[in-house]
């Protein structure tokens, strides 16, 4: 290579870093659009191809988007908004003499002194600390309209173009990655089964053991339904936790609070049905491969939403399991240990 053209590519490569770094800062303040976006894109593709072979690319990705929003973006938002409200609603209500009377049931019946103050400081400020939090993305919109607005229209766009021109997109990017075909096909495959898994299969399961746990409060008489619909959701996609966390200790209030009969009924009920599901649910509509760890699943999701609020619930889980996937590939393929 000559020298002419050795300063040429070190100032291709400056420019090329310095236009990737603005990029960058343009990109970061609709990052959490864009990821809606991806993610929504990804869910509506099967509608759309099927609309695309009647009505063209362009026609099928408009109502694409608008079955989206009518039967996905709208409902979550409505969904969220309601259990913000419930979240406020059951702190506002929440009555001390409660945790005192447990306490006097307790102890009567099992000889134990529970200390009251540390069990209400406890619970009131979980309680606050969830409905803050829960209520947060709500308040931060409803305070912020012209960012909405500006959010939802770069949404628009990038899911227009994206259900328009994604495989044009998607083949683009194989010709431009600089792999071997057998390592791209293999990075392809298994961010696509990393892909299902996470935004099909798990989030599946966790809306199935909601929907389980919402109908069995809505019937015990259970106030605030939607509120822990949502939080069932969260909590369903936590490995080893899941929905347990819910329902165990529903069962033990109702049994603490005497009833008996719906205390093990509910006990029964989230044994037998709803851990179930698990087990039943999962290997249908889970698909080989891409196998995320419990505790990069944990770390992705708590880390995800605090840095993406709600939508880091799945994108949290799916960058961590990419990186992981990566981090296998060099390993084996490039690291000097890696057989030639």
């Amino acid at each position: 290579m000559s020298t002419r053209s050795k300063r040429s590519r070190t100032f291709f490569v400056v420019v090329g870093v310095l236009v990737g770094l603005l990029s960058l800062l343009i990109v970061l303040p609709f990052l959490s659009w864009i990821l809606i976006a991806v993610i929504l894109a990804y869910v509506l593709r099967p509608i759309d191809q099927r609309l695309s072979r009647r009505l063209g690319s362009s026609l099928s990705a408009v109502l694409s988007i608008l079955v989206g929003l009518a039967f996905v973006v709208f409902p979550i938002v409505l969904i969220l908004a309601v259990a913000a409200n419930q979240a406020s609603q059951l702190f506002a209500q929440f009555d001390p003499q409660d945790i005192s009377q447990i306490d006097d049931v307790v102890a009567e019946r099992f000889g134990v002194q529970v200390d009251t103050a540390a069990l209400h400081d406890a619970f009131t400020g979980a309680v606050k600390t969830g409905a803050r939090g829960l209520a947060g993305n709500l308040f931060s919109i409803i305070g912020g309209l012209p960012e909405l607005f500006i959010g939802f229209t770069v949404l628009f766009f990038v899911l227009f173009y994206l259900l328009k021109d994604g495989d044009s997109a998607v083949e683009w990017f194989r010709t431009v990655v600089p792999l071997e075909p057998d390592v791209r096909e293999e990075l392809f495959e298994e961010t696509g089964l990393l892909l299902h898994n996470s935004l099909v299969g798990t989030a599946a399961v966790a809306a199935t053991q909601a929907v389980l746990i919402g109908t069995a409060f809505l019937v015990l008489g259970f106030s605030n339904i939607v509120f822990w619909v949502v939080t069932t959701f969260v909590a369903a996609m936590i490995p080893l936790v899941g929905a347990t966390i819910v329902w165990i200790p529903a069962s033990g209030y109702l049994l603490l609070t005497g009833d008996l009969v719906p205390a093990i009924a509910l006990f029964a009920f989230g044994a037998v049905v709803i851990s179930s599901v698990d087990n039943i649910l999962r290997p249908l509509v889970m698909r080989r491969g891409a196998e995320l760890s419990p505790a990069l699943t944990i770390v992705g999701i708590f880390g995800g939403i605090a840095l993406f609020r709600f939508i880091g619930l799945f994108v949290g889980p799916i960058v961590l399991g990419m990186m992981e996937l990566i981090i296998d590939i060099w390993v084996r393929e490039y690291s000097e240990s890696a057989p030639t």
